[in-house]
């Protein structure tokens, strides 16, 4: 398989900041990275390499049943193919990567297990404040915006958000952290935080270390679509708090 030494996958979880580290690292005169290869839709970053699912996902109904069904057992027969051909599949890139969200563990076990025991190189990323992570998902909806490269308003735009739905979420995503870090357990890996990105061009110097190509100096791709005092996003930003307070006090601020 290809440059095992070398190649890499991104595992994270939704709103962690891997949209913009994807499109950045593939930027990277020696790094190609494609976006989600397990996405139902096909609408990903490099969708040549989009894995040929069967049918199209529907929001609810038996229909979405039968759609995960039909490409669960799909995604065992040929998921562990597919992955062998993205990597194997060179040009004047050295390194490949793509993105593995938590929850495709789940719906592809098989690739999940053929990458775990594959040789390559894992870039762990989480976000520590998992309030600003539910946040960040339930603004996105709400604005219909997910990700933005010019429009700075659009962090400062006001919605109202479900605070119990958020409560509910937040508790959701400290467990995926958890299990996206033990997951991850005795992988050659490098944990990387949302929050380093405040610190962007030594994280990036760090992942290029890490896959052992040159460290160039290159500006993130995306902007934040969410304001740094989350208060100025959310018109009910009162109701948040008194309900975020009790278990969540730490990420508030």
């Amino acid at each position: 398989m290809g440059n095992p030494q070398k190649d890499f996958f991104i595992f994270t979880a939704p709103r962690s900041g891997s949209t913009v580290l994807t499109r950045t690292l593939d930027k990277h005169p020696q790094i190609f990275c494609a976006g989600e290869l397990f996405h139902p839709s096909d609408k990903i970053y490099h969708p040549e390499w989009h894995f040929p699912f069967i049918g199209r996902k529907k929001k609810k109904g038996l229909s979405r049943k039968i759609f995960a069904a039909t490409n669960y057992i799909k995604g065992r027969l040929s998921g562990v193919n597919h992955i062998n051909k993205f990597y194997s599949k060179r040009d004047n890139k050295k390194v490949r990567g793509f993105k593995l969200m938590i929850g495709h563990t789940k719906d592809f076990p098989s690739v999940w297990q053929y990458l775990r025991t594959a040789n390559l190189k894992v870039i762990v990323l989480i976000r520590q404040n998992t309030f600003r992570e539910a946040l960040s998902s339930f603004r996105a909806r709400k604005i219909g915006v997910f990700h933005s490269s010019t429009d700075e308003s659009l962090a400062i735009t006001k919605v109202n958000i479900d605070a119990v739905g958020l409560k509910k979420r937040v508790d959701e995503l400290e467990i995926l952290k958890s299990s996206i870090l033990k997951k991850s357990e005795g992988t050659d890996r490098i944990i990387i935080s949302y929050e380093d990105f405040e610190n962007w061009q030594p994280m990036l110097n760090k992942i290029f270390e890490f896959l052992n190509v040159d460290k160039i100096d290159i500006e993130p791709e995306l902007r934040k679509v969410s304001d740094a005092n989350w208060r100025n996003g959310v018109e009910n930003f009162q109701e948040v708090e008194n309900i975020m307070r009790e278990q969540y006090a730490h990420f508030l601020d």
